[in-house]
C-alpha cells in the first residue's frame, strides 16, 4: 500500500511529465507569468523608491503647518522648515492633541533658545530625531551613526566640519554633520541639538559663562575672572518641557482648511501655512503610489485570466486520460491535485524568472533614474533589505498562487465528471 508521500511524488512526476509534452506552449505559459511578475516587482519597487525619494525632497521644503504661541510674530517664507526666533513657548504635550486631529499624519515638536557656542551668541534649536521631518533631510555632510545625546548639527551659514568639538556653556559637544544652505534664515544660522541633548546640557551648565573677547570662546566664571569683561547667562531662557512650534505634516487626503478650524479650538495657538502647490504635490505622491499597485494588480489578472483559459483548454484536451485514470482507479482528489501541481510549477517557474527578470530592471533602472535624480539633487534611496526580500517572497508566492486559482475551475470539473463521460468527450 503506497504512502501519502509517494503519491506525492508520482503526482508531481506526472505533473511533470505533462509540462514536457508541449514545451512550447509551456514555455510561453511561464514567459507571460515572468513577464508579469517581474514587471509587477519592478513597479512595485521604484514605486516605493520614487514615492520615498520625492517625499524626502518635498520634506526639504518644510512643513505644511507651523503651530506656534498666539503672540508669536512670524517671518512668512516658502519653506517653514523650523521655528522663528520668539521668547514665546507652549506646554509640549499639546503633541498629543495635535496629532489626534484628523488630517495630521506627522507633529515634530522644536524648541529654539539662546546660548554660547564658543564664546559666542547662538540660536540653539532642539528637534526629536524620531519625528523631525525637516532637519535630517537637510544633512549635507555627516558620520554614519544616528544623531546622540552629544552631537550637534551646524546650520549652513555657520562655521564647523563633521568631527569637531565645540564647548556649549562649557561643555564639550561634537559636530556630527552640517546642514545645507536652505535660504531661510533661523534654518541656516541655528545649532541643532536633540531634546534629550538639550536636558542634559541644561542640567550640567547650570553656571554663568564669560566672554573673553581675545580668544572668542567661554568658560566658568570661576576659571579665570581677571581675563573677562562680562558674563554671558547659558541657557537664560530654557524651561523644561516647553515648545516653541510644532511643525505638522498632512496626511494624503487631509484638508488644509479642516486642519486648521480644528487647531482654532485652541485660543493660545496659532497656525501658520506653508506652500499651498508643494502641500497638493506631496499628496499626490499618495495617489501616483495607488496607481502603480492598481497597474500591478490588473497586470496580474490579466494573467491569472489568461492561466484560467490555457489550463480549461489543456483540461479539456486530456479528457481521455483523466477518465482512463479515473477508471484505473485513481481517485476524483488525486487527479484534481495532479491538475493543481502542474499549474503551480509551471507558474511557479515563471515567477523565479520574473525575479530575475525584474532584478535586470531594477539595475537598469537604478543606472537610469538614479543617475538623473542625482543630477537634481533628489536623494534616490532603496527600500531596506527586510522589505526588497518580502516583496520578492510575496511576488514568488503570488505567481504559484496565479497557477492554483487559474487552473481551479478546470481542475474542479474533472474532479466531480464521471469517467465515462471523459473518456466519451475525450474520444469526440
Amino acid at each position: 500500500m503506497s504512502t501519502p508521500w509517494q503519491n506525492g511524488i508520482l503526482i508531481t512526476r506526472l505533473a511533470a511529465q505533462n509540462l514536457s509534452r508541449r514545451r512550447l506552449r509551456a514555455l510561453f505559459l511561464v514567459l507571460s507569468v515572468m513577464l508579469a511578475v517581474g514587471v509587477g516587482l519592478a513597479s512595485l519597487i521604484m514605486g516605493l523608491v520614487l514615492r520615498d525619494s520625492i517625499r524626502s525632497s518635498f520634506s526639504r521644503m518644510g512643513a505644511d503647518l507651523v503651530v506656534v504661541p498666539r503672540r508669536t510674530l512670524v517671518n512668512l517664507t516658502s519653506s517653514l522648515l523650523t521655528v522663528q526666533p520668539t521668547g514665546e513657548t507652549m506646554e509640549a504635550n499639546l503633541a498629543t492633541a495635535l496629532i489626534e486631529i484628523p488630517g495630521v499624519s506627522r507633529v515634530a515638536p522644536q524648541r529654539m533658545v539662546s546660548t554660547v557656542v564658543e564664546g559666542q551668541r547662538a540660536k540653539l534649536i532642539a528637534f526629536d530625531p524620531e519625528q523631525d521631518f525637516t532637519v535630517l533631510n537637510w544633512i549635507h555632510e555627516s558620520a554614519q551613526q544616528p544623531v546622540g545625546i552629544n552631537d550637534l548639527l551646524a546650520g549652513g551659514s555657520l562655521p564647523g566640519q563633521a568631527g569637531e568639538s565645540l564647548s556649549i556653556c562649557g561643555q564639550s559637544m561634537q559636530m556630527h554633520g552640517r546642514l545645507g544652505k536652505t535660504g531661510v534664515g533661523p534654518f541656516d544660522e541655528s545649532y541643532f541639538i536633540t531634546f534629550a541633548g538639550l536636558t542634559r546640557l541644561a542640567q550640567l551648565s547650570t553656571r554663568p559663562q564669560t566672554v573673553n573677547p581675545m580668544q572668542g570662546h567661554s568658560m566658568p566664571m570661576d576659571h579665570d575672572p581677571g581675563a573677562t569683561t562680562g558674563t554671558i547667562p547659558c541657557l537664560p531662557d530654557f524651561v523644561k518641557d516647553r515648545i516653541t512650534a510644532f511643525l505638522l505634516q498632512l496626511s494624503p487626503t487631509a484638508r488644509i482648511a479642516e486642519v486648521k478650524f480644528a487647531i482654532s479650538r485652541y485660543p493660545e495657538l496659532k497656525v501658520v501655512e506653508g506652500n499651498g502647490v508643494l502641500i497638493s504635490s506631496r499628496q499626490g505622491l499618495h495617489t501616483l503610489f495607488i496607481g502603480i499597485i492598481a497597474f500591478a494588480a490588473l497586470l496580474f489578472f490579466a494573467v491569472l485570466i489568461l492561466v484560467s483559459l490555457l489550463f480549461s483548454a489543456i483540461v479539456q484536451e486530456r479528457y481521455r486520460e483523466v477518465g482512463l485514470l479515473r477508471a484505473m482507479g485513481a481517485k476524483p482528489h488525486q487527479v484534481m491535485t495532479m491538475i493543481l501541481a502542474e499549474a503551480g510549477m509551471i507558474t511557479g517557474l515563471g515567477g523565479l524568472a520574473g525575479l530575475v527578470f525584474g532584478a535586470t530592471l531594477l539595475f537598469v533602472s537604478a543606472r537610469s533614474f538614479g543617475y538623473y535624480f542625482d543630477s537634481l539633487g533628489v536623494p534616490f534611496t532603496w527600500p531596506p533589505p527586510g522589505i526588497l526580500a518580502t516583496a520578492c517572497a510575496t511576488m514568488l508566492m503570488l505567481s504559484t498562487l496565479l497557477g492554483l486559482v487559474g487552473a481551479l475551475l478546470p481542475a474542479w470539473r474533472a474532479h466531480h465528471t464521471e469517467p465515462f463521460t471523459l473518456i466519451h468527450a475525450g474520444g469526440r
